[in-house]
């Protein structure tokens, strides 16, 4: 909606991982290195941590889309909560093969034979397991045993791990201390520094089309910076707001004061629906509950929605934690956007009508004052 306003070809701050538009922070490059180093090595471990949004699904569909196809059979598996047989089966149909048999055994064969057939070829796999978190440690270590097999002195699969920094607490453990023999190296993401984020936003500016001078001022990047704690998601999500509120005001310069209006506006959002309990708008974090306290929202709205239902379903869970939560947070500014997004909508067509009725009237007619500011008193009220 507001690329045409900005002059823009894309959406700079879109939240799905864009390989195209890679930053490379000074975090991100050296997971980016270990990773490349890696996959020079075509055995081992490399294992890349980070907190909720840091950015490593960015650099694992980076990474892909550098590969030449011609050499690495590359795939990426997501939310591996699976038993050690359940892997081995997953890993197979995740490279389309099909084992003669259901047995763990069969699958591995098939993975052997198929590597096998790679090599002869001059080409090898290449495992990307996102979420790694997740894996039980008995799958962690069928991993590692997957990784003993060999053909040819080369081991049939290569893997990298990539999750949150709960990972680290896994590797560590005593009890893999065999899989940490394997790991060729490892690197933990940090959220973005505020000069960081300076460049971040300039430069997904400029690859969206953006050919004029900086659209954020350097205030209003501190203020950013301060609200997202320079996490990439984060950031995306509030930068998309903020390009669509300054599109509706007609600002062509975002500056702090812009800034401060869309964290009250988020803020307001939050707060209507956690009953004055909101986020901290300059940590990005939530008051703990237990959830008994978490009964808080309207259950007429919630049960007449079922996007709402669905929240407030999740909220009432007994396993809530930050990252959870902020999953939440990021659903409920999905909905508001699109509701504003619907209310401009609305507007403009209301405008053309009234132009076919009135060409007489220029655009800037009582009628049209009245419904936009109609327009803006649902706004207030929602506040």
């Amino acid at each position: 909606m507001y690329e045409a306003y900005f002059g823009l070809n894309r959406k700079p701050f879109q939240l799905t991982p864009d390989p195209e538009v890679f930053f490379a922070s000074t975090g991100h490059q050296k997971a980016l290195s270990y990773l490349q180093y890696g996959l020079s090595q075509g055995e081992g471990f490399i294992v890349v941590t980070g907190n909720v949004g840091t950015g490593k699904t960015t650099i694992a569909n980076h990474l892909i889309a550098q590969l030449e196809e011609d050499n690495i059979v590359a795939r990426q598996l997501v939310t591996p909560n699976l038993s050690p047989d359940d892997l081995i089966i997953a890993i197979t149909k995740l490279f389309r093969l099909h084992p003669q048999g259901d047995t763990k055994a069969a699958h591995i064969a098939e993975l052997t034979d198929y590597m096998r057939r790679l090599n002869a070829l001059g080409r090898r796999l290449l495992l990307i397991i996102d979420e790694a978190q997740n894996l039980p440690v008995e799958s962690i270590e069928e991993l590692r045993m997957l990784s003993n097999i060999q053909v040819d002195g080369k081991s049939i699969i290569q893997s990298f791990l990539l999750g949150q920094t709960e990972l680290e607490g896994v590797l560590s453990a005593p009890v893999m201390e065999q899989f940490r023999q394997r790991v060729i190296a490892s690197a933990s993401l940090t959220p973005l520094s505020e000069d960081e984020l300076y460049n971040y936003i300039n430069y997904r500016m400029q690859k969206a089309g953006w050919q004029e001078d900086p659209l954020f001022t350097r205030d209003s990047v501190t203020a950013i910076h301060k609200f997202t704690d320079g996490i990439p998601r984060k950031i995306n999500t509030f930068l998309d707001r903020v390009l669509l509120f300054s599109y509706m005001e007609e600002k062509r310069s975002v500056d702090v004061e812009v800034i401060q209006e869309v964290i009250k506006e988020v803020s307001s959002e939050l707060n209507h629906q956690m009953d004055g309990e909101g986020m901290s708008s300059r940590t990005g974090g939530m008051p703990r509950s237990t959830p008994a306290s978490r009964n808080f929202v309207d259950r007429d709205l919630m049960s007449n929605d079922p996007e709402m239902a669905a929240i407030d379903s999740a909220l009432m869970g007994a396993d809530m934690n930050t990252a959870k939560i902020e999953a939440l947070l990021e659903s409920l500014i999905a909905m508001n956007r699109r509701s504003v997004i619907l209310q401009n909508q609305i507007l403009k067509e209301l405008k053309l009508q009234n132009s076919k009725l009135f060409p007489e009237q220029d655009s800037e007619s009582s009628a049209d004052q009245k419904l936009v500011a109609e327009l803006k008193s649902v706004k207030t009220n929602k506040e």
